[in-house]
């Protein structure tokens, strides 16, 4: 995308929103459990690429698990 397709772009979402209007919506006591359950799987799922992450970064340098010759 060139230079003035990204501020035609920024241009047309800054409309969109300052023009949006009000949104008659209905929130359910279910949409908060989801909510709920979204929060916790995005924070499992961070946790855990960072700690595969921090684990592959630490073997490449060599401070992963090295064998000990004395547990054989």
């Amino acid at each position: 995308m060139n230079r003035y397709g990204v501020f035609i772009s920024g241009g047309a979402l800054c409309v969109s929103l300052i023009c949006a209007a009000p949104a008659c919506a209905y929130l359910d006591p279910g949409t908060g459990s989801m909510i709920v359950q979204t929060v916790i799987a995005v924070v499992a799922v961070v946790s855990v690429s960072v700690g595969v992450f921090w684990q592959r970064l630490r073997s490449f340098f060599g401070k992963g698990k090295k064998e000990d010759p004395d547990d054989k």
